[in-house]
């Protein structure tokens, strides 16, 4: 008798230990986060190197260095053309460049790539183009590549 009783008491103490459980009472909570996004910076063209060689109807290959500023990677999409200006006497637009669209790679924060373009000086070039040297503007599109 004293083992049955014994038992229920145990089944009993569990019954109510588990209702007590049953009766915590339980709620959610509410309200907001906070986060805020970056300004991009915008990224510089420099030239690498300054190809020589050219003369009228010649095309050479330039490079140019593209720097990231920014607090993340980013993708080039596109190089634009680009057209010297009047140097010495040297007519403007006498060099030129192509535009390019989505050159390989991407650019790490605060990392450079490199790119090479095409610079080709016109057929008709006077001979005030001689010996002279050319910037070609360019402009440089990013997007976020994270």
């Amino acid at each position: 008798m004293r083992k049955r009783t014994a038992v229920i008491a145990a089944v009993a103490v569990l019954a109510v230990g588990g209702g007590v459980a049953y009766a915590a009472w339980s709620s959610t909570g509410s309200g907001s986060g906070s986060v805020g996004s970056t300004t991009s910076v915008n990224s510089t063209i420099t030239p690498v190197d300054g190809a020589g060689g050219l003369y009228p109807g010649k095309t050479v290959s330039f490079s140019v260095t593209i720097n990231n500023p920014n607090g993340y990677p980013v993708k080039v999409t596109s190089i634009s053309a680009g057209a010297s200006e009047e140097v010495g006497g040297c007519a403007a637009a006498t060099v030129t460049s192509v535009a390019v669209s989505n050159p390989a790679g991407t650019i790490a924060t605060g990392e450079s790539g490199t790119y090479v373009l095409q610079a080709t000086m016109k057929t008709d070039a006077s001979d005030a183009c001689q010996g002279k040297a050319f910037s070609l503007p360019l402009t440089a599109s990013l997007v976020s590549a994270a």
